[in-house]
């Protein structure tokens, strides 16, 4: 095993002897097992140990275990405790994520500050069959066959070519010693029904179950890879985003031979899920459904006119802005202030209004039911949402316009979009220029 193990981190170029390597170390015998053949071909690496303590005293005693490894092998051991069910409950994900999560941000956070090259993982054949399996039951395509990667950006997993047995039996010729979870024995778990029932079953009638596995997840990476190009070309074609949003054409879209498979590409960042995408796929085909919209844990989602668009929920401060004097007038964010003697023809984004018609306290909030005002030309009252419309406003721009009201009332300026006629300049005297500059 070990002669096999220094061949093909050679042949594949996987790492080098100058290289600096971090092991992560569970303390079980995938891991052990992979810092003893490190240390028996003189490379250089330190160990990590996540310690979640799911095990009570159990996690405590694995921690003892990965230290006294530490030690016997002359390197160094980082370790951090972390309170994982607090983790679960703050963003709403399960167990096995969360420690994932955690664990993987703590290795990238110790590569970039302690100058390691690779992280290793102790990842064998048997870890890749079940993974594939489990893509297979979750759905995850293509991109899901590919399994483990024997090496992706600065993750390595050298142990990849060897089985379970193979490991186990190194370890018992080689008197290595190690620690058992014994929650890798109970099948509620999913990867444990696979590992301990399912998979065994198989391999009864295909013995070289792993092998064939790892000879498919090389056609399947490149297939994938040809896949990924394909959609990465689509997005390019279908897509167009700004500082906060992102706009899918929507009729181009539906023009596309394969739009489920185009739409759960560009949609997985996101967080929607494979029914919303369905009804998105439905919706766009329809011509009323304008206006429709779909939420994430993380986006929104609202099919306008033109375009499917998506943008990140914050949550908006939706009080009202009280601005009690023309000082406070000055320090309104996004809107620059200046006085002027001269008035030209204002821009959309523009107001020209006369210092002696401000009633203090201003008010500048979002549209209410009911609201209208006279648009700049006209001597009718219109509704705002009447205004929205004419605009072509989309859902986002509508919720998020804010109107400029006198303490009156009066709607002076719908902020960026267009200004009331009751507060036409006659005089070019005492004149305020307010300028709208958000994007």
């Amino acid at each position: 095993m070990e002669e096999k193990f220094a061949n093909n981190i050679l042949n594949k170029k996987l790492f080098e002897k100058k290289d600096k390597l971090l092991l992560a170390i569970s303390g079980g015998v995938d891991s052990v097992v992979l810092a003893h053949l490190l240390n028996k071909l003189n490379y250089k690496f330190d160990l990590v140990h996540c310690n979640f303590n799911l095990r009570a005293k159990e996690s405590k005693l694995d921690e003892q275990f990965c230290l006294k490894t530490a030690k016997q092998l002359k390197v160094k051991i980082f370790i951090k405790q972390f309170k994982l069910e607090e983790y679960c409950k703050k963003n709403k994900i399960s167990i096995q994520m969360a420690a994932r999560e955690l664990r993987y941000e703590w290795f990238s956070e110790l590569l970039n500050k302690q100058s390691y090259g690779y992280l290793l993982t102790a990842h064998h054949s048997d870890d890749l069959v079940e993974t594939i399996f489990i893509n297979l039951l979750r759905g995850t395509g293509i991109k899901g066959l590919k399994g483990i990667s024997e090496k992706k950006d600065d993750i390595i997993r050298p142990l990849l070519i060897f089985n379970k047995q193979e490991i186990e039996s190194f370890a018992k010729k080689q008197n290595i010693k190690f620690r058992l979870d014994k929650s890798n024995l109970s099948t509620k778990y999913e990867r444990n029904l696979l590992r301990l029932e399912i998979i065994p079953k198989l391999k009864e009638r295909h013995p070289q179950l792993e092998q064939t596995f790892l000879k498919n997840t090389e056609h399947f990476i490149q297939e994938a890879s040809i896949v990924e190009d394909y959609l990465k070309y689509k997005y390019k074609k279908l897509v167009s985003t700004n500082s906060n949003s992102l706009k899918i054409n929507k009729h181009l879209l539906n023009e596309e031979t394969h739009k489920e498979t185009i739409i759960n590409f560009i949609l997985k960042p996101f967080n929607f899920n494979e029914t919303q995408e369905k009804n998105l796929i439905n919706s766009i085909s329809k011509k009323f459904n304008t206006g429709k919209g779909f939420l994430s844990q993380t986006h929104q989602l609202i099919i306008d006119r033109e375009y499917i668009i998506i943008k990140p929920i914050h949550k908006e401060i939706q009080n009202t802005l009280y601005i009690n004097s023309i000082n406070e007038l000055k320090h309104i964010p996004d809107i620059a202030f200046s006085k002027t003697k001269k008035i030209k023809k204002p821009k959309k984004n523009e107001l020209y209004i006369s210092e002696k018609d401000l009633i203090y306290p201003l008010q500048i909030r979002t549209k209410k039911i009911g609201d209208k005002f006279k648009p700049f030309g006209m001597n009718v009252f219109k509704l705002i949402s009447k205004v929205y419309k004419d605009e072509k406003l989309n859902a986002f721009e509508k919720t998020n316009t804010k109107l400029l009201i006198n303490g009156n009332n009066d709607i002076i300026w719908i902020i960026g979009l267009r200004s009331d006629q009751r507060y036409k300049i006659d005089k070019q005297t005492d004149l305020i220029k307010l300028k709208y500059s958000a994007k």
